[in-house]
C-alpha cells in the first residue's frame, strides 16, 4: 500500500468518525487545533484505523497522534513490522 492511499483512507476515516469534508482535511492538518477532534473522537479515530489496516495501535502511542501526517507514519511502520 503506498503512502498516498494510506493517507487517503487516514482522511477517508477522519471524515467518517468527525463529519469533516474530506477535501477540508489538510496532510499536515492537526487532530485537536486545526479539525477540533476531542478525545473521544481521536478513540474513534484510532479504532477505525485499527480495523481498515487490520493492525493494533498502543493506547500509549495514541497521545503521540497530532497530525494526519503522525497518523499516516504510524500505520506505514506498522505495516512494515508486520511484513518482517
Amino acid at each position: 500500500m503506498t503512502e498516498l492511499e494510506i493517507r487517503r483512507s487516514i482522511k477517508e476515516a477522519i471524515a467518517s468518525v468527525c463529519d469533516i469534508a474530506l477535501e477540508d482535511i489538510g496532510d499536515t492538518a492537526s487532530f485537536k487545533e486545526d479539525l477540533g477532534l476531542d478525545s473521544l473522537a481521536l478513540l474513534e479515530l484510532a479504532i477505525d484505523i485499527e480495523l481498515r489496516f487490520t493492525l493494533d495501535v498502543p493506547e500509549g502511542e495514541l497521545p503521540q497522534l497530532q497530525t494526519v501526517q503522525d497518523a499516516v507514519e504510524l500505520v506505514q511502520q506498522s505495516l512494515l513490522a508486520k511484513q518482517t
